[in-house]
């Protein structure tokens, strides 16, 4: 297997396993947003370190989003040696990369952009009644 098939392979895993494991509640933090999703991974080529890109969907305004999100990453990166091990040994890998987490904020595009395609088909609607 070539190398940048097995990063991808365990990047994947990585995603799911955080994902499954933080939605479950694994990680009692009052910082923590109630909604987080796991949305990308990237690991080096040593498999040593990976970046974790997460996403929190909030009704909240735009200040409280921003706030929401500062602490969710917080929480993320003061846990992420816990969350490292329980990657490691869920796995079953010898060397668990470090995690990195950092905010993305692709759910809240996509739940924009439905919402524009929405508003469009609105529009186009209402033309053809006319």
């Amino acid at each position: 297997m070539k190398s940048y098939e097995r990063r991808e392979k365990v990047a994947r895993a990585i995603q799911k396993e955080l994902g499954a494991f933080i939605q479950k509640g694994g990680i009692k933090d009052d910082r923590l947003s109630q909604f987080v999703s796991i949305v990308e991974v990237s690991l080096n080529s040593s498999l040593s370190s990976a970046r974790v890109s997460f996403s929190i969907f909030s009704s909240a305004d735009e200040a409280s989003k921003e706030v929401e999100r500062i602490s969710t990453q917080a929480a993320l990166n003061d846990n992420s040696g816990f969350l490292r091990g329980i990657v490691g040994r869920r796995l079953n890998l010898k060397y668990a990369p470090r995690l990195f987490f950092q905010a993305s904020d692709s759910l809240s595009k996509a739940v924009d952009m439905v919402d524009w395609i929405d508003k469009i088909v609105e529009e186009d609607q209402s033309h053809h009644e006319e």
